[in-house]
């Protein structure tokens, strides 16, 4: 490993502005900086969306907010030159381009900063605007990309850190959610996220209801539905489908309430979204159901073995489009419910005895990474 110039800098900017998944990707730079400088200011160029994901981690000294804007090209011209301007004057000596995009390139450049680092397989040219370019060989997880940033900025890619932190007052919040919502059935706390950005990642609601109602049947306990407010009606469509015991909260949360609730659950069951990379970090046992995503790039990095995929759904799987091609959704369709409920009741028992016949994960047939 090199550890060039990069080792003096005190000012150090990190842009990733977006998505949920991506924002947590990258907290193990975020440790890692910290921790090989100690007594550098370290600032991250975030969304409004994400922002809860970093707002409140000791490790970060400040942080810039990228805002879209609502007001046309012209608005949005305005605040991007805006954010630069500002970005110029704050005299970053390194500057570490995650997002890897023509828009984070510009903004990269227009701090000129003597170090500004990029990843080689950036999209649209953005690793132009680069200093220096990490490169990046083969497949590899999302988070082992970032990493390889280390080979610039003076650190190693071991036992990566995910840190979110939220304040007291929201957990509090959450605990009297959880005591006062109707419905509550006791432990364990399930979380089902039916949602998704892309509509070819969302599992059936038929199928989370189908699951639901065989894991309640094993183990009992109360099921919490979350995300965001674009997933009400497949919300509706479980709870009626589970009937006792099930919490509807999508669309009710904060970003911070969330990622308190993600953290007081016994399992997440979840697709390929932001909320399954926020359980995954925080160390909330997962399920996490595949289709048209690769894990072995955006998957859980440190669950990898809680995936389930319908091995042999369709042979163009993983597709990486974000509406089914043929139509069928066929990699998401056939994943069983009793699969997923299979695996979720294992883990959210104290003893593997709660399931009958053999250990898991023996005889299950699942495809995991």
């Amino acid at each position: 490993m090199r550890f060039p110039v990069a080792l003096v800098h005190q000012n150090i900017l990190i842009i990733k502005p977006s998505s949920l998944g991506d924002v947590v990707h990258a907290l193990p730079v975020l440790a890692k900086l910290r921790e090989t400088h100690p007594g550098a200011r370290i600032s991250w160029l975030v969304g409004t969306d994400a922002a809860p994901l970093v707002r409140w981690n000791p490790e970060l000294d400040a942080l810039y907010y990228f805002r879209r804007s609502a007001g046309g090209p012209l608005a949005t011209l305005r605040a991007g030159l805006d954010l630069a301007a500002r970005l110029r004057r704050a005299r970053f000596d390194c500057v570490v381009d995650l997002q890897g995009l023509l828009r984070s390139g510009l903004l990269s450049l227009a701090t000129l900063a003597p170090l500004r680092v990029a990843l080689s397989d950036a999209r649209e040219g953005a690793d132009r605007f680069a200093t220096r370019r990490v490169r990046i060989d083969g497949k590899m997880h999302a988070v082992d990309r970032y990493l390889r940033t280390g080979e610039v900025l003076g650190f190693d890619a071991e036992e990566p850190e995910f840190r979110i932190e939220v304040p007291d007052e929201v957990r509090s919040e959450v605990e009297k959610v959880l005591e006062q919502a109707d419905g509550v059935e006791g432990r364990p706390f399930v979380l089902l996220s039916p949602g998704a950005r892309w509509p070819s990642k969302c599992w059936p609601a038929g199928h989370f209801a189908a699951a639901a109602r065989e894991l309640r049947e094993r183990v009992g306990g109360t099921v919490f539905l979350v995300g965001t407010a674009s997933a009400a009606g497949a919300a509706s469509k479980i709870k009626e489908g589970v009937g006792a015991g099930v919490v509807n909260l999508v669309g009710r949360t904060s970003l911070e309430e969330l990622v308190a609730l993600v953290s007081r659950a016994d399992l997440a069951v979840t697709p390929d979204t932001g909320i399954m990379h926020i359980a995954d970090a925080l160390g909330t046992p997962l399920v996490a159901v595949f289709g048209p995503t690769d894990p072995e790039l955006t998957g859980p990095y440190i669950q990898r073995d809680r995936v389930i995929r319908a091995a042999g759904a369709c042979e163009r799987s993983p597709c990486l489009e974000r509406r089914c091609p043929k139509g069928t959704r066929a990699c998401m369709e056939l994943i069983e419910p009793a699969e997923v409920a299979h695996l979720a009741a294992y883990l959210c028992s104290d003893a593997a005895s709660v399931i009958t016949g053999a250990a898991w994960p023996m005889d299950l047939g699942w495809t995991a990474r």
